[in-house]
């Protein structure tokens, strides 16, 4: 019986021991409360969110560009071309989805 007890309390004190250091509502700015609430939710910081939206942006300008190359290509009689022009503009919008699912899944609030 005393066995039990004894490792009751001592799985207890270990639990008290590594339990986190919850601060009082006062203890904290409301700025840093937000932070740490997004980082439990696993939300990326601001920096870093407007970073992934201006690479999606980029990405997605640069494949407007590259299909206004296919057009003119295309207009040129230039097929061969013009179909890799579109390849690239494709492949560009894919890569500016796939950041701009990033920034929704990890960024929006």
């Amino acid at each position: 019986m005393h066995k039990k007890i004894s490792l009751l309390l001592l799985l207890s004190t270990s639990l008290v021991i590594s339990a986190d250091h919850h601060a009082m509502k006062g203890d904290q700015s409301k700025k840093e409360t937000k932070k740490l609430e997004m980082e439990k939710r696993g939300m990326w910081k601001p920096e870093d969110c407007k970073k992934i939206s201006q690479t999606s942006g980029a990405y997605l300008y640069f494949s407007g560009e590259a299909f206004k190359k296919r057009s003119a290509l295309e207009k040129d009689g230039n097929q061969n071309a013009a179909d890799e022009a579109f390849e690239e503009a494709k492949a560009l919008a894919e890569l500016a989805a796939n950041f701009a699912k990033n920034f929704e899944a990890y960024c929006k609030r």
